[in-house]
């Protein structure tokens, strides 16, 4: 059975290119006067307000948010194969050690071998969609900016020399942020997780996945305050 951890091309349909910049200061300028009163507010007010967002801002969330779940999609394709081993190991290993009572160290180590492959593919993946995130709160940067800008230009009345020239940075609506899904990848092992039992529910009621997960890291938890504590003692 074939597994691959690769990561081939660029992921496409993202909508950020070399020309993504100016086209953001664009649609800021042009939408200056349609954003004036919320522009005046947030110039005016200790806590900016968050405005209905305008449609180039949604637009650039859903290209972020496709471009995320596309390499989602790639990565789970990817390592189909290597999930399955996962999933069938971790019947396994529930059988050696909560219903056995049989301790297996070799089978564990190799369990986590499998686990520890597709949690460093996860993290490189994970680094890859956070990327696109930052570069499309860049794009929304470039777009506020521009329309603070210009509206400031345009305005007739009541702009002095003490007045804000830049956006303030804290100041950013629609500001993207990464799926809180990719710091949870094990969740996406478990096939069962949208029907079966919830994370209270007691461990022997668990999917074989959850269970054998825990019982591999509290191994290395236990393995690691050993390790610590020899280490102190030398």
């Amino acid at each position: 059975m074939k597994e691959s951890g690769r990561i081939a091309g660029r992921i496409r349909g993202t909508g950020i290119g070399p020309l993504s910049a100016p086209l953001a200061r664009h649609h800021g300028r042009r939408d200056a006067a349609d954003l004036e009163t919320v522009l005046a507010e947030a110039r005016a007010a200790d806590t900016p307000p968050e405005p209905p967002l305008p449609p180039y801002v949604l637009g650039l969330r859903a290209r972020a948010d496709r471009g995320n779940a596309r390499l989602r999609a790639r990565m789970l394709a990817a390592n189909r194969g290597l999930s399955t081993r996962i999933q069938a190991e971790s019947v396994c290993i529930v059988i050696q050690y909560s219903e056995r009572g049989r301790p297996a160290p070799a089978a564990l180590a190799r369990y986590g071998e499998m686990v520890a492959r597709w949690r460093s593919t996860a993290a490189v993946h994970r680094v890859m969609a956070q990327e696109l995130v930052d570069r499309a709160n860049w794009l929304l940067a470039c777009y506020w900016d521009s329309a603070w800008q210009r509206a400031r230009r345009q305005a007739q009345e009541g702009v002095t020399a003490g007045s804000a020239e830049r956006r303030p940075t804290r100041w950013l609506p629609g500001r993207i942020r990464l799926d809180p899904t990719w710091h949870r990848v094990d969740d996406w092992l478990d096939t069962d997780c949208w029907y079966e039992q919830p994370e209270s529910a007691p461990a022997a009621q668990r999917p074989a996945l959850r269970q054998a997960l825990a019982i591999l890291d509290g191994q290395k938890a236990g393995a690691d305050r050993t390790r610590t504590h020899r280490d102190r003692r030398g």
